[in-house]
């Protein structure tokens, strides 16, 4: 059980939520369902995923208490929390991971449990995902200034033009999305 684990989720302790909240475990059976082989009842909370983590002062929860809590049932809390948007998505917890149980891929999981439950997602990161779809690219192509304070573009530099992303790619990036 997480007893004495001091971590928030929108100001209340884990024990306040456990007390205060019903696990749901339908939620709970569909965010797992979205994680393929990876096994989140495997994990023993040896905290080598958070020790990796470089994201983890950012974190309310670290990638240990959201694999405990989604097991728990408290899903739609995690979700809500905004928590998975924080997630830098390094695979750093994956790949330190004795059992393999793959927090990042419960994180997204989480991800895209929350855009299907029309949760509040970060504006950044909708911007982003509009970004690569219009330009391939998170940012688009950034104009250099030369030492005489000259701006130079990839045209002025006679770079060719980067394409557009086509459908094939568009396609594939919402799939990649959806995958979990």
């Amino acid at each position: 059980m997480l007893i004495g684990v001091i971590s928030m989720v929108d100001d209340a302790s884990i024990t306040d939520l456990m007390a205060t909240k019903k696990p749901n475990l339908e939620l709970r059976s569909k965010a797992l369902g979205k994680i393929g082989d990876h096994k989140p009842y495997d994990c023993f909370q040896c905290i080598r995923c958070t020790s990796g983590c470089p994201s983890m002062k950012m974190l309310e929860l670290k990638p240990h208490e959201i694999v405990s809590l989604v097991k728990l049932g408290f899903v739609e809390e995690v979700i809500n929390s905004g928590i998975v948007w924080t997630c830098a998505q390094c695979l750093t917890c994956k790949e330190r991971c004795p059992q393999e149980v793959a927090p990042v891929d419960l994180i997204l999981a989480l991800r895209n449990l929350a855009v299907e439950m029309e949760a509040k997602v970060p504006e950044g990161y909708l911007r982003n995902v509009s970004s690569i779809l219009e330009t391939g690219f998170i940012l688009k192509p950034q104009p250099t200034i030369t030492r005489k304070l000259e701006k130079l573009d990839r045209e002025k530099l006679g770079l060719p033009r980067i394409p557009k992303p086509n459908e094939k790619f568009k396609d594939n990036f919402m799939k990649a999305l959806e995958t979990f």
